[in-house]
């Protein structure tokens, strides 16, 4: 494993345990089991996400990171909104952001 992997899996373990952070912090008041919220989880299917669930949890991700990610490049899909998004994709997607876009 060079250097640059692992620096990648640390940077990518900070971004996991923040997401999963800001997304039990969404969740407090609702009656979800957050212990419950692995990687695989999904927004909408597993945790009932509106709409306006997951901008309000796009818009603490970017609050922060303090920076725009350009989430809809992993909301929309030809020109369609997708259906559902797991953890492991948003973390994904955040850590390829903090990493210039190169992954």
């Amino acid at each position: 494993m060079t250097n640059d992997q692992c620096l990648m899996q640390v940077i990518d373990f900070s971004v996991q345990s923040t997401i999963l952070e800001i997304l039990q912090d969404i969740i407090q008041d609702w009656d979800l089991e957050a212990d419950e919220i692995s990687l695989e989880t999904e927004l909408v299917a597993d945790l009932s996400f509106a709409s306006i669930d997951i901008i309000h949890f796009v818009v603490a991700i970017e609050d922060h990171f303090k920076q725009k990610f350009g989430f809809a490049q992993l909301l929309m899909q030809d020109g369609r909104y997708v259906d559902d998004l797991s953890v492991e994709q948003i973390v994904n997607f955040v850590s390829k952001q903090l990493n210039g876009g190169m992954r």
